[in-house]
């Protein structure tokens, strides 16, 4: 019986594809609790922490992928799987050292950092894996393959969730328990991390070789770096700054990109603050609910909507695909900006009223998972359509760099319009009126680089 559908798949794929699989299912139960906003939860509802410290805690998780740029540099002429398993074994020693936390304010500054250790090692472990999925997954079923792969993560991250979230409900300091487990799950993921193979890989590492005597030219854009080069700000973004100067389209990509991020991050800090706070959810399941709401549901739907998300991308391609992934994303802001402003436009939530808010926060949660659904295959393979084999990593590190950039400063950027808005007496809803404009505003870009691409290829047909 083929329950994971390797027969579909061309033959020369089912072998990764069937390690990957086992080895993404003991690694998301410790990636699950590390990457996604969990942690701004129990920021906010375990330790108290302020709205800046929620903010940081929101924005971690994507402000890590910035050292993606360093990462994608050091694999580059590197064997990618011994470099994921150090990013892997680092992350999860971060996340079983939280047993060491206090619950107290001290311990959530401490809490945030240790996150966001194994959130930037974590941002390794995805960059490597990326660039292999170019070599060990062809073009026309990468998409497909991927989904079934972002099914199995999402699936167990969302159980490792759930889980977590029911045991902070009986006790908050449950975390010092649950993350030294997770960090067991996550030695194993490391352990059959060793069994996965690159194809290509030695012939594209000897590819990559200096000419005899070592003073010739290397085959590739970017030739490979030391560690000590790669502590130089200076090397790393010049290697950057040539790729985009060099590529007009993935240029224009990566701006199209950085307003549908910023559209959506500069919210998400507002998004914890006022579930966590304002909502006033039972006491008892108040992590339940709230985890729900901000992150197990989005993923639910997300796991829905994969399968279908990743046929169109094969289909149509990426520059189409992300015109009706932002479109999705669009929807959840306006359903966002509408819960929010119910929420906060009465110091007391009637029953009316709360129910109102949390059926509109919950359609916003249901279109979030669309979006995450196309995101989750686009964010990952988006850079492949413009990469040539050997720089692949290269461009994954300059679009999570992006990714991390935005994710630094958005949800900071977004607490604090809120904030000023509040205290000079704005509308609330201003804040998701601007992310609602950039978001429309990336959607323009992705149709307008669409086209361009359509021309380009029907000038080279004829």
């Amino acid at each position: 019986m083929d329950l994971i559908g390797v027969r579909s798949f061309p033959f020369l794929t089912r072998l990764n594809y069937c390690r990957e699989f086992k080895q993404l299912i003991p690694w998301s139960v410790m990636a699950g609790l590390v990457e996604g906003q969990f942690a701004s939860v129990i920021v906010s509802k375990t330790f108290g922490g302020s709205e800046l410290m929620i903010s940081i805690a929101t924005a971690t998780p994507v402000a890590a992928l910035m050292f993606s740029l360093v990462w994608g540099m050091l694999c580059i002429g590197r064997r990618k799987i011994p470099l994921a398993m150090i990013f892997a074994s680092g992350a999860t020693l971060c996340a079983g050292l939280t047993a060491a936390i206090p619950q107290t304010r001290a311990g959530a500054i401490w809490f945030i950092a240790q996150m966001a250790a194994a959130q930037i090692l974590l941002a390794g472990v995805i960059t490597v894996r990326t660039a292999f999925w170019k070599s060990n997954f062809p073009q026309a079923v990468r998409g497909q393959i991927t989904a079934r792969l972002q099914v199995i993560r999402f699936i167990v991250s969302v159980g490792s969730v759930l889980t977590a979230s029911a045991l902070c409900d009986l006790d908050p300091g449950s975390y010092r328990f649950f993350y030294p487990v997770a960090a067991v799950f996550g030695v194993i993921g490391i352990w059959l991390f060793g069994g996965i193979r690159i194809r290509g890989e030695k012939k594209e590492l000897r590819g990559m070789a200096p000419p005899t005597g070592g003073n010739g030219t290397w085959s590739g854009m970017i030739e490979p770096v030391n560690v000590t080069a790669l502590l130089s700000p200076k090397h790393v973004f010049s290697s950057a700054y040539q790729v985009l100067r060099a590529d007009v389209r993935f240029r224009r990509y990566c701006v199209a990109q950085l307003l549908t991020g910023i559209s959506n991050l500069m919210t998400f800090s507002i998004i914890v603050a006022v579930v966590t706070r304002d909502l006033q959810l039972a006491a008892r399941s108040e992590f339940w609910v709230s985890t729900i709401l901000i992150q197990v549901l989005p993923r639910l739907v997300m796991l829905g909507t994969l399968s279908r998300w990743g046929r169109l991308f094969d289909r149509i391609g990426v520059i189409r695909f992300r015109v009706l992934n932002v479109g999705c994303w669009t929807v959840s802001l306006v359903f966002g900006m509408v819960a929010t402003v119910t929420t906060v436009s009465s110091p007391q939530l009637g029953g009316t009223a709360f129910l109102l808010a949390l059926s509109f926060f919950t359609l916003r949660a249901i279109f979030q998972g669309f979006g995450y659904g196309g995101a989750a295959l686009a964010w990952q393979l988006g850079h492949l359509h413009f990469a040539k084999s050997d720089q692949a990593e290269v461009y994954m590190g300059i679009h999570v760099f992006l990714t991390g950039l935005r994710g630094l400063i958005a949800p900071l950027g977004g607490m604090w319009l809120w904030q000023t808005f509040i205290r000079v007496g704005w509308p609330a809803w201003l804040v998701w009126g601007i992310a609602i404009v950039l978001s429309l505003c990336s959607m323009v870009l992705f149709a307008r680089l669409a086209r361009s691409e359509a021309r380009d290829e029907q000038v080279n047909a004829d």
